[in-house]
């Protein structure tokens, strides 16, 4: 009777096992998640305040987008794979590609944002809700005519 109960505990413990280790490792399966973006430089001031603002057009900075990631972590660029919007195009352009570009008619400060919308793993980018973005600021000091 006694070994009777000792192989049903074993059983047990061991089918308890199989669920455990199927449980913790179905967590490994899941897909990298992006879950933030950081954009590089985080600011960027074209002009002076003793150039007129038309002379700075034309004036450009080559923007990083990286993207951190969960399940593993990890830091990539993901430049060329995100949206990127200026809020004030009259003032500073972005390509698809990251690149601002002073327009030399306004002068002031602009958000650029870099954004991926995605809820699923689409050419190794994948992110757990509907929108991830990273913004940075960008200037055009406005003509004074003097060196302060």
């Amino acid at each position: 009777m006694f070994d009777l109960m000792e192989s049903r505990i074993r059983r047990r413990l061991g089918l308890a096992l199989i669920l455990a280790v199927t449980l913790v490792g179905a967590g490994c399966g899941t897909s990298q998640q992006l879950v933030g973006i950081n954009i590089e430089p985080t600011t960027e001031t074209f002009g002076s305040a003793t150039t007129p603002v038309q002379d700075d057009a034309g004036l450009n900075v080559q923007l990083r987008a990286l993207g951190t990631y969960i399940h593993p972590p990890a830091t990539k660029d993901i430049t060329n794979q995100v949206t990127w919007v200026s809020n004030t195009p009259q003032m500073v352009t972005v390509t698809s590609t990251g690149l601002i570009t002073a327009t030399g008619r306004a002068c002031g400060n602009t958000l650029i944002s870099a954004t991926v919308n995605k809820n699923s793993t689409d050419g190794g980018l994948s992110s757990p809700g509907a929108v991830v973005t990273g913004n940075m600021t960008a200037n055009v000091t406005c003509f004074t005519g003097t060196g302060g």
